[in-house]
């Protein structure tokens, strides 16, 4: 676990603005950085993880974090998908002990990707229904995101609804358990999916928008920072340290100069 000066500075500072919510996807056992932006290496997970524990971080699932009354240093680890690779994240996980949610695409459990966005990988292999079954047992959370990978605002009133009560409720009876837990393909929604996604009886649903806790104090709109394939632990240290996509030197030179400007005029 390598961070620069700065970067160690700022997280033994922080946790103090509130829950942060990590969003990851794909998982690759190779060590060396996938190429595409979505996926990190099992070893640059074990470091994000490493830098959880040891800064004192707690890890919660994601229907305990809509409450949105959690204590100083709390993190929610979600994965979004469910990509079969994801397993290896979970046994790491499992092993430390620490708790993370999972939102499936309840169509393509056990077969491959139905989708494939323009620049992104080849259709990868999903978790199986056993796989979620015992990440369920293991107190992990599983939710939802749809039962196909969809822009929601290409869908008809009857779809939309049909896309979030259907998978609801595929899961709900793998898990036979009800599933609470939702998170917006392509982090696309608006107020009449948010709505739709109430009304359906989801009680907490993540954004894909940066930042700490919830938007307006709204369950259904869990705020998230994107983790990618070019974050070294540096970047991650930062991002928690943030809760924001935007760790760049330009942002801590404008972070440092605010503080100075405080301790200057106040």
């Amino acid at each position: 676990m390598k961070l620069d000066f700065i970067s160690r500075k700022l997280l033994n500072g922080a946790g103090r603005n509130g829950p942060i919510a990590l969003m990851y996807h794909s998982i690759s056992p190779e060590k060396s950085k996938p190429n595409w932006q979505w996926a990190i290496s099992l070893s640059d997970f074990k470091s994000h993880l490493d830098i959880i524990e040891s800064f004192g971080w707690s890890s919660f699932n994601i229907d305990a974090y809509a409450n949105n009354n959690l204590p100083e240093k709390s993190v929610a680890i979600t994965f979004d998908d469910g990509y079969a690779d994801n397993y290896y994240a979970f046994e790491e996980l499992a092993k430390r002990k620490m708790k993370a949610s999972w939102f499936i695409v309840s169509n393509d459990i056990g077969n491959s990707a139905s989708w494939k966005d323009p620049g992104g990988a080849q259709k990868k292999m999903m978790l199986s229904k056993n796989q979620i079954i015992e990440m369920n047992s293991a107190g992990m959370s599983i939710g939802s995101h749809c039962c196909s990978h969809q822009k929601l605002t290409m869908h008809s009133d009857l779809k939309l609804k049909n896309e979030l009560n259907i998978s609801k409720a595929t899961l709900s009876t793998l898990l036979n358990k009800d599933v609470n837990s939702f998170a917006y393909p392509y982090g696309i929604y608006n107020d009449n999916i948010v709505n739709a996604v109430r009304q359906a009886g989801y009680k907490a649903a993540c954004s894909t928008n940066s930042g700490f806790g919830l938007i307006e104090n709204n369950p259904l709109l869990i705020r998230r920072v994107a983790i990618m394939a070019t974050d070294n632990a540096s970047n991650f240290a930062r991002k928690l340290a943030f809760a924001d996509n935007d760790v760049s030197d330009i942002k801590l030179y404008r972070y440092y100069l605010s503080q100075l400007k405080k301790k200057i005029f106040y």
